[in-house]
């Protein structure tokens, strides 16, 4: 019987570009503030391109670019990308709430798996 990987994400990703400002420290333990914009977004967290390098599992202050709120958030992946950019996905420390301001919060993904079920 063939192996199905099973879908790991916990809720819907969304292309959606976001202007947010990023605070933390660099791997080499210097502050930064980094104005960009999200690449993807989700309920627990987003994907953004950023020029500085950063670490697997270090916590960074993500502000929205729009409503100034604020959220603590885990470094969970980190990909080189070109041009000396790193292309970093973030995960809420906390997730609750509605961070990214959409009409309808994304949905778990396993929610949605069971609704197609019955």
């Amino acid at each position: 019987m063939p192996h199905r990987r099973e879908n790991r994400r916990r809720s819907t990703r969304l292309s959606l570009r976001v202007p947010v400002r990023i605070y933390g420290r660099s791997a080499e333990n210097q502050p930064f503030r980094e104005l960009t914009d999200t690449l993807a977004v989700n309920a627990h967290g987003a994907r953004v391109a950023i020029s500085v390098s950063v670490t697997q599992g270090q916590t960074l202050l993500l502000v929205h670019g729009i409503t100034e709120e604020e959220k603590e958030c885990r470094v969970v992946d980190v990909k080189a990308m070109r041009r000396a950019k790193f292309k970093v996905a973030l995960e809420f420390i906390h997730a609750e709430g509605n961070f990214w301001q959409l009409f309808q919060p994304l949905r778990s993904a396993n929610a949605e798996r069971k609704q197609h079920v019955e």
